[in-house]
């Protein structure tokens, strides 16, 4: 891909990040807790693309230099917000992040009102060697309000924006501007028991490519349980997808549904993991073709979620679609370790399986 000959300045999100980092602290100093965070090391980045004729990857490495501040209100308090700002520069890439959060606890327990905001910015430097990619900035704001409490029941209401855009698009990095709302009906606090049912609604517009926008309508719900060393959670979602223009993407239906299960047994736990995924078009030809995909977790599981745990799973995954030679059923067996409070954080997995494919051509 041709890179963009001109770059917008690094220092531009730079300067922004330190202009609303300064505002807030003077604004909130007396009541808030502030750390500044320094850091530098040794980054290694690696982005695949899938392509139907060939796979590319391509690694950014680079040695960086990363400053930050990250600031939070009184837990008491009855505002309370958390901020966190953050300029790396490195070898390879100029980055730049604006995380922050808002909850209205007018009782000091109960949220009434909720706001997420996060933006990250990206800028290559001009004699890197990566060339997938151009300069780009996204970023995501939900809010949430909860307008009707009862009990253990509550409303709750979303709204929701998020955009990516490119500085030079292409037909794999396309900028697209999305925003959506949704309403539940929850419960919390009913003994161990959790549930949300509710719809959802969005629309995602490509300024550069007008043809694959679409619209979003769905209906999901989920439950879990939690009773000791059990848990049980289940979710469904289904959705319809109206695409813009049918003779490049024709509109339909998915539909996803996942169960996971955790059972004491001896000195660990058993683990099952169960989740289908349906597709349904309202045309089907050679690219978009309906599909039933059923991917099973069953295993062993030991240890200390809050150290170390291990487990090893038998996996089962079966891809039905219609006449399409990408059917498949796949068998394997993997082990993991899972580590979040010691020295090392992080998962370590390896599978090792076999895929039969329905057409063997």
């Amino acid at each position: 891909m041709t890179r963009h000959p001109t770059r917008p300045s690094a220092r531009t999100g730079a300067t922004a990040l330190a202009v609303v980092s300064l505002v807030l602290c003077t604004g909130s100093a007396a009541a808030a807790t502030w750390r500044p965070e320094v850091s530098a090391g040794y980054d290694t980045y690696v982005h695949t693309y899938h392509l139907a004729e060939d796979d590319t990857t391509e690694t950014v490495s680079e040695y960086a230099l990363t400053a930050g501040l990250a600031g939070r209100s009184d837990r008491r308090a009855v505002h309370r917000w958390s901020l966190r700002t953050r300029v790396s520069g490195g070898s390879e890439l100029v980055r730049e992040l604006l995380d922050g959060s808002y909850r209205w606890q007018p009782d000091g327990r109960h949220e009434r009102l909720r706001l997420d905001v996060d933006w990250r910015g990206r800028q290559y430097q001009d004699d890197s060697e990566y060339s997938l990619t151009s300069d780009n900035h996204e970023g995501l704001a939900e809010l949430r309000a909860y307008p009707w409490r009862q009990g253990a029941l509550r409303l709750d209401v979303r709204a929701r924006g998020r955009y990516i855009h490119y500085a030079t698009p292409s037909s794999l990095e396309q900028s697209y501007r999305e925003h959506g709302g949704a309403v539940y009906l929850a419960s919390r606090g009913l003994g161990e028991l959790a549930w949300r049912v509710g719809g959802l609604a969005r629309r995602r517009a490509y300024p550069d490519s007008a043809a694959i926008d679409r619209d979003r309508l769905g209906l999901e719900a989920d439950l879990n349980r939690t009773a000791g060393d059990r848990f049980l959670w289940l979710f469904h979602r289904s959705e319809r997808r109206l695409a813009a223009d049918q003779e490049v993407r024709p509109s339909g239906w998915s539909h996803w549904s996942e169960l996971r299960l955790t059972e004491p047994a001896g000195p660990g736990h058993v683990v099952l993991d169960l989740t289908s995924e349906v597709w349904r078009y309202d045309r089907e030809d050679a690219t978009w073709y309906d599909s039933w995909r059923i991917d099973t977790e069953v295993g062993y599981g030991w240890g200390d979620p809050l150290s170390t745990r291990w487990q090893a799973l038998v996996t089962i995954d079966r891809l039905t679609a219609a006449d399409s030679p990408e059917q498949y059923t796949q068998v394997g067996l993997r082990g993991s370790v899972e580590s979040y409070a010691g020295p090392l954080t992080g998962i370590l997995a390896l599978e090792y399986g076999r895929r039969w494919y329905a057409d063997p051509d």
